[in-house]
């Protein structure tokens, strides 16, 4: 088999898989109500989470930038001097 048979295997695999997990659920929708709770609960502490990378995320990029800046400063002062 070459990589394009595998890949359209596997996703077709995936789609129908996804499509029978969705029909279980939506036909077993009332059994679930309870797990319901507990997963919207994981959901709201999954994008709490999320938030609080991205903030860290921006302010570390924000110290590389100054960080970045103050080297190319330095550099440049550097090499003003040496003339």
């Amino acid at each position: 088999m070459n990589k394009s048979t595998i890949n359209k295997t596997l996703w077709l695999s995936g789609l129908i898989t996804g499509a029978m997990v969705g029909a279980y659920l939506y036909k077993n929708k009332e059994e679930f109500g309870p797990q319901k709770e507990k997963l919207n609960s994981l959901l709201g502490d999954f994008q709490s989470i999320l938030g609080d990378l991205k903030n860290k995320i921006l302010e570390a990029k924000t110290d590389g930038l100054e960080a970045t800046k103050t080297a190319l400063q330095s550099a440049k002062d550097k090499v003003e001097k040496v003339k």
